[in-house]
């Protein structure tokens, strides 16, 4: 805005000093006036010139009166071309500058590249070696837990080589009579060689007698067939796994001591006929472990079957045990008729014995054959005699005695815990 105002300050005035001077011009040239004795024409051309001149001068004053720039410039040219000549070697060198700097950047860019390039592979193969250190401390954890084992294994070791050292001293004193008796030996070992060649002959012959001797095996009759049950007893749960384990190896002694009243193979190192898998014992105790049953019905059944003089393989199986009827609990009864003959009381008295069994198995007993067994001949007559001591209907009750449990049926201990009583009827024919 400053600068538009100054020019048209400058043109108002220098068209005012022309108009001024053309006036003055114009009235020289009417009126005729020298200047310094000149012509007219002359004079006129002065005036002319200086008016111009006035027009100049009074331009450049203002413009150096409002314009410090102009007025450092036009007095100060040369300072200026020095100064300008300056900032262009300065510029020049700045570029020059600028142009090492732009190589150097792109150096610096191709370097920053190479090491991005360098670190993706460093980060890569950071995390291997993070891998491989986390592998390493799982080794050195699992190689620990190693040297700690070993190190108890080697107190062990150092005892036994104690142990062993004492032993050494003893053999060397034996080695010396060993190697007297070696002498003897290896005559004897002459005449043992003469002798295995006889015993090649009768080994031949015994294979001979050993494939007749296993025709007879899978011929002769079977001890067990495939499925049937062995033994059957109860075993209690413990509190820890070892007396449950006890528990299971008091139990199988006893199942062996059954099996050897049978034509079995023994050997003769235990005693034992039975052939067990060690993951059923371990399987067996797990499940009485984990139970919520206190006592367990364990059967011993026969893998295969089972020839005379021959091992018994076996196997487990198991069912919870709880009591059928309890003390006082009423089993069956049957109402009969005291008067009659004794063929009929024999068949009621039968029937009754049938309810017994049905209601027992209905219960839950386990039984063998299907029977949980009978009375002896005297109870059942004596029963009988008791019936007929009376008049009318009577009611024969049977009642258990003592608590019953589900293998009561099994092992004969059901029969001596029941009772008969006959008592007179209520009511009219009823069988439960």
């Amino acid at each position: 805005m400053y600068g538009v105002l100054l020019l048209v300050v400058v043109i108002g005035l220098s068209g005012l000093i022309a108009y001024l001077g053309d006036r003055i011009g114009m009235k020289v040239g009417k009126k005729r006036i020298s200047l310094f004795g000149l012509r007219p024409k002359y004079t006129s051309i002065i005036i002319t010139i200086l008016t111009g001149v006035i027009i100049a001068s009074v331009t450049v004053t203002i413009i150096l009166a409002t314009n410090n720039g102009v007025r450092q410039a036009l007095f100060n040219i040369q300072q200026v071309l020095v100064r300008l000549e300056d900032s262009k070697n300065q510029l020049n060198y700045m570029n020059h500058q600028m142009q090492l700097k732009d190589i150097e950047l792109k150096e610096k860019e191709e370097e920053i590249a190479s090491i991005e390039i360098e670190l993706s592979h460093l980060e890569v193969q950071k995390e291997q070696l993070e891998r491989e250190n986390k592998e390493l401390d799982e080794q050195i954890n699992e190689l620990e837990d190693k040297f700690s084992n070993l190190m108890l294994e080697y107190a062990a070791a150092q005892e036994d080589i104690d142990q062993l050292t004492d032993a050494i001293k003893d053999l060397d004193a034996t080695r010396a009579e060993l190697e007297k008796q070696l002498a003897s030996l290896q005559t004897e070992r002459r005449n043992l060689e003469d002798q295995i060649r006889l015993l090649n002959l009768e080994l031949a012959r015994v294979n001979q007698e050993l494939s007749d001797t296993t025709i007879r095996y899978y011929l002769q009759d079977l001890v067990y067939q495939k499925g049937d049950i062995i033994y059957l007893d109860v075993i209690e749960k413990e509190e820890t796994q070892e007396e449950i384990i006890d528990s299971i190896a008091a139990y199988l002694d006893r199942a062996n001591q059954e099996v050897l009243k049978h034509p079995v193979e023994v050997d003769p190192e235990t005693g034992t006929a039975l052939r067990l898998n060690i993951g059923e014992i371990a399987a067996l105790t797990r499940i009485i472990l984990e139970s919520e049953s206190e006592r367990f019905i364990v059967y011993l059944v026969a893998n295969v079957n089972v020839s005379q003089n021959s091992y018994v393989p076996a196997g487990f199986q198991v069912n919870e045990d709880f009591v059928v009827f309890k003390k006082g609990d009423l089993i069956a009864s049957k109402i009969v008729k005291a008067g009659a003959s004794v063929r009929e009381l024999e068949k009621e008295l039968s029937e009754l014995l049938d309810i017994i069994n049905i209601n027992s198995i209905r219960k839950g007993i386990i039984t063998d054959q299907g029977s949980i067994g009978s009375i002896e001949f005297s109870s059942f007559y004596q029963i009988l005699r008791q019936v007929q001591e009376m008049s009318g209907m009577v009611e024969v009750q049977v009642v258990a005695t003592e608590d019953i449990w589900r293998e009561d049926g099994w092992n004969n201990q059901f029969s001596s815990k029941i009772r008969f009583d006959v008592v007179a009827a209520e009511n009219g024919d009823q069988d439960e």
